[in-house]
């Protein structure tokens, strides 16, 4: 297993009071935690879960509720090794219901767990799915009245067309804005990540794949934080 240490170049975009250094091990993850008194805090939201699977895989039927989890938690293992404090909207297969599915209060409960959080920064986490299974990637996506969530955004789908886009599906995005629940009820700065399409083969497979979800995760985690100091920098 081939082990990655980081330079300083790319640790300049972390919060410098929160990590000098850190070494990470893809897939398994071996990070050095900092904790921090006052650590900011970043809210994800794996999307979907129990009855409501989301997209499901061309080839395999993988639901998107469970690589969403999955993405989820290795974006937080990276972010806690940060040092930032982290919370999930959803920590297991289940939606967030509390009892038979209906999706209007699923959705109010994410907000109240966001809400609650008094988060720096929101990330729902999605997989995507197209009529051409050729249309692959990631996109971004934020509320158009929302100036922090547009700058999140931008910061985000830049860095995942440079890490992915680009070499891998060879195009890039823009972020876009969206009309979404979450992005309208959310006070904080807040972007829906579309990871890839669940409808192309390849993204299918990637995504299944323990090693490519880490490195998708640590290129997420790494833009969240890059934002996060920018946005506690300009309120202070």
């Amino acid at each position: 297993m081939k082990k990655v240490v980081l330079g300083e170049h790319e640790i300049a975009v972390v919060l410098s009071v929160i990590l000098l250094f850190f070494a990470v091990t893809i897939p398994a993850v071996t990070v050095v935690s900092v904790r921090i008194k006052n650590a900011p805090v970043v809210v994800l939201d794996a999307g979907h879960g129990g009855a409501d699977g989301g997209v499901s895989g061309a080839k395999t039927g993988v639901k998107e509720s469970e690589i969403n989890l999955y993405i989820s938690k290795i974006v937080e293992e990276y972010l806690e090794g940060m040092g930032f404090r982290v919370v999930q909207t959803r920590k297991n297969g289940d939606d967030l219901s509390g009892g038979a599915f209906k999706k209007r209060t699923d959705m109010e409960n994410r907000v109240r767990i966001i809400e609650k959080a008094n988060p720096t920064a929101v990330v729902s986490i999605h997989m995507n799915a197209y009529s051409s299974p050729s249309r692959r990637g990631a996109q971004v996506f934020y509320g158009a009245k929302s100036a922090y969530g547009k700058i999140f955004a931008d910061i985000v789908q830049s860095k995942l067309n440079a890490d992915f886009n680009v070499p891998s599906a060879g195009r890039e995005y823009s972020a876009l804005t969206a009309e979404k629940f979450l992005l309208w009820q959310v006070s904080a700065p807040i972007v829906i990540v579309e990871c890839g399409f669940l409808s192309n083969p390849t993204d299918e497979s990637n995504f299944l794949d323990d090693a490519y979800r880490h490195e998708f995760g640590y290129s997420l985690a790494v833009a969240i934080a890059e934002f996060s100091s920018s946005f506690i920098e300009n309120r202070s």
